[in-house]
């Protein structure tokens, strides 16, 4: 018997000792390689803006930009004329005889074909707004030129159009794409670290299907429509049009490059998701801390799997009798304390003492090879986890073991706090029951903190026991509840005039603030008059506002009709319909954006924003707009960067709004202040405060409150073309984003107020 013992014993012993050598190898050899793997990574990174996946995205932001540089040099920029034609050529022909090499036999009409074209076009130009532009702008100049008209549209005070010269204006990199009049790339330059791969790379893309707007299909397809299921009554062909007799232009400085990264798909901003300039971080980050929790779990499930199957090769070695609680702690302690350190030592080894491969092998091993028996003792102290549970609650659970006197205890502590934590009135003394109810909230909660997820249900426990504590007591003063309840019953009715006569008990008090109610109650009602105004108003403005396009609309419609209407007519009458339509669109689309901005129905993508540049940026989109109505726009900005965490294209419209409004209601001829200032509150606390300043064309008799509500305009007489929602949307998203919008005028001063606390 003595024999058989020892034999399993050494059985165990060579069983333990080869699993936990084994991870340790498995670990450091893994480790080894980690410091390739990081310098692989950063080549990788530092050559990505040159590779094909890149240089796809800046192709795809080409037909994001070009219609915005038409609006700005005055041209139309409906996304369906500019990008898609289509081309229809009736036939007959039955469906069971040759087609004429159609790619496609499509079962419905032109206009549910045009109807699918244009649905899959807005849904393109929304995503890589959305996903890619919007990232863009804040990480990248860009510049996009006219050829006709000579209009630039920038993100940037710097020049990037130098760079058409052949100058490189301070940029490392710059990628410049040439359209000529036939939507043809007639020119393509670059710079970058490798010149001649990067020119390959951009021409391979521009030679491909990504250069095109829908690149999941051809640039030219057929189609044969069906009328019904037997008869090919038309053929239609779809192109693909190209921007036309324009220059995109996308260039970084050395310092923009640092600044961000483009990894698989993703912009990522230092400090973000990842530091790329923090080499430790990097070891985390690319998975050498999981792998050390991975072999940890692979030793649980063979250790788990050996106890269950040869429960003799794991039953001749023994842990410790420590109870189950202290032996958790240390596993817990292992496994999740220790994480940082063991990704901390392999960083220290390849990267500060710089070792090789062998050193960094044999380091780690030895380290490893002491967590890892660490862990294998762990598993064999609660062995008996593995084969009988309740058992092991029962010997070795501290918690079980005591159950009854914890109970005990609990049950003596809550008679206790019974009595001391009843409050017998409110005209008391109740500082001292408080207290003490303070002081039991903070150690319960102090203690559920330490449970992490399992301190939810230590809450609930709590708040449970304070129920049952706290009805008894309230039942006490239920009778004075109710002739308090009676009083404000009486106000509520509209019985004024009550004595408040009655005995409220412990809210004796009270019968001051019911007067004080009573008093107030008329300028409630003042207020509730003043809101339904407010909304009839609203109701009326949205009338009036939709109905106006509407009814030009109706009547156009109706004159294009007659038979008379000469071609020089019909064309003045479909430009009106078009301004009215494009009108009317822009009414709903503001309408429907207010509307979704109050319910907070509004998904917010935060990112760094460069407050003051981002208001720059506005100004230079609005720039001619200004000129031209003689406003000369002074800015007043702090030099260094105002950092914050909010939604680019939320924010970008903030501006717009503010701008644009400065354009329609500003006096011609005065001067516009921007001013920006941070205002320091407390050490680590500041705030943005921003000032947009104009002199109104009009005078102000609306109340400042009144302008930032919906449909209200400082002209009163409506004969401006805005819709009365620039001001109450810009608030709407301020206050989203956890801003304060507000307001002031002085005389015919005009003054918007924004502010961020950073």
């Amino acid at each position: 018997m003595l024999d058989i013992k020892l034999k399993n014993n050494k059985e165990a012993l060579r069983t333990a000792a080869f699993i936990v050598i084994a991870a340790a190898v498995c670990f450091a050899y893994f480790a080894a390689f980690y410091k390739f793997r990081v310098d692989q990574f950063y080549a990788e990174t530092n050559n990505s803006f040159e590779k094909e996946e890149f240089i796809k995205i800046l192709f795809r932001s080409n037909f994001v930009l070009y219609p915005e540089v038409l609006e700005k040099s005055g041209k139309d920029a409906v996304l369906e004329e500019l990008y898609l034609t289509f081309e229809e050529e009736p036939v007959e022909k039955t469906a069971r005889e040759e087609y004429f090499g159609y790619e496609e036999i499509y079962d419905g009409g032109s206009e549910q074909l045009k109807a699918t074209r244009f649905m899959e076009l807005d849904n393109f130009m929304t995503e890589v707004n959305d996903r890619y532009v919007s990232k863009l702008i804040m990480s990248i100049d860009y510049c996009v030129i006219d050829k006709t008209t000579q209009t630039v549209l920038k993100n940037t005070t710097r020049e990037p159009e130098r760079l058409r010269t052949g100058e490189v204006a301070g940029y490392e990199y710059y990628l410049l794409i040439d359209y000529d009049s036939n939507g043809r790339i007639a020119d393509i330059k670059v710079e970058g670290s490798n010149v001649e791969a990067f020119l390959k790379n951009a021409q391979l893309v521009a030679n491909s299907k990504e250069s095109l707007l829908l690149n999941r299909y051809e640039k030219t397809e057929h189609y044969a429509l069906l009328d019904g299921h037997e008869t090919i009554n038309a053929k239609i062909t779809v192109t693909q049009k190209n921007p036309q007799d324009v220059i995109f232009i996308y260039a970084m400085t050395a310092e923009q490059m640092e600044q961000f990264a483009w990894v698989e798909d993703f912009f990522v901003p230092v400090g973000g998701i990842v530091d790329f300039n923090d080499r430790e971080m990097m070891y985390d980050a690319l998975g050498i801390g999981n792998l050390y929790l991975t072999i940890l779990g692979v030793m649980t499930f063979l250790f788990f799997i050996i106890t269950r199957c040869r429960p003799k090769l794991t039953a001749g070695t023994a842990g410790t009798s420590f109870s189950a609680e202290l032996i958790f702690l240390i596993l817990y302690i292992l496994a999740i304390v220790l994480y940082m350190a063991v990704v901390e030592l392999v960083y220290y080894v390849s990267e500060v003492i710089q070792m090789e491969e062998g050193g960094i092998f044999c380091t780690t091993f030895a380290a490893m090879l002491i967590l890892c028996g660490a862990w294998y003792w762990g598993l064999l102290s609660v062995r008996e986890l593995f084969t009988d549970f309740n058992a092991f609650i029962r010997k070795r659970s501290l918690i079980y073991r005591y159950w009854n006197q914890i109970k005990a205890f609990f049950r003596h502590v809550i008679e206790k706090w019974k009595a001391v934590l009843t409050i017998e009135g409110l005209d008391k003394d109740v500082a001292r029951p408080l207290k003490r109810l303070i002081i039991l909230q903070f150690v319960v909660v102090s203690l559920a903190c330490c449970f992490w997820f399992l301190g939810i249900l230590v809450v609930m426990l709590y708040s449970l026991v304070v129920y049952l504590c706290l009805k008894r007591y309230f039942c006490k003063v239920q009778t004075q509840y109710r002739n308090l309840l009676d009083a404000t019953n009486a106000i509520a009715q509209g019985r004024f005039d009550n004595s408040l006569t009655e005995n409220f008990g412990i809210f004796e008090r009270y019968k001051n603030e019911l007067y004080q109610i009573q008093d107030g109650f008329g300028k409630a009602v003042e207020e509730e008059v003043r809101s339904q105004r407010m909304k009839t108003e609203l109701i009326t403005n949205v009338s009036h506002d939709l109905k106006t396009p509407l009814t030009a609309i109706i009547t156009y419609v109706d004159l294009l009709k007659e038979e008379n209407v000469t071609p020089e007519q019909r064309r003045s009458y479909l430009d009106t319909l078009e301004r009215k339509s494009l009108r009317l669109k822009v009414l709903i689309e503001d309408l429907f954006e207010i509307s979704k901005a109050s319910s907070g129905n509004v998904r917010l993508d935060p990112v760094a924003v460069d407050i003051c540049n981002l208001m720059r940026q506005v100004y230079l989109e609005h720039e001619e707009q200004m000129i031209e109505k003689g406003l000369e726009v002074r800015f007043d900005l702090p030099q260094e960067k105002v950092i914050l965490q909010l939604d680019s294209q939320k924010t970008y419209r903030i501006f717009e709004n503010l701008y644009v409004n400065v354009i329609k209601y500003a006096l011609p001829n005065t001067r516009v202040y921007v001013q920006a200032r941070v205002i320091f509150i407390k050490e680590g606390q500041r705030t943005i405060h921003i000032e947009m300043k104009n002199i109104s064309a009009q005078e102000l008799t609306v109340t400042p409150t009144d302008l930032t509500e919906r449909f209200v305009r400082g002209d009163a007489s409506r004969n401006t073309e805005g819709s009365g929602l620039g001001l109450a949307i810009a608030k709407s998203f301020s206050e989203l984003q956890g801003g304060r919008f507000y307001v002031e005028i002085d005389g015919d001063l005009f003054k918007a107020i924004l502010e961020w606390d950073t």
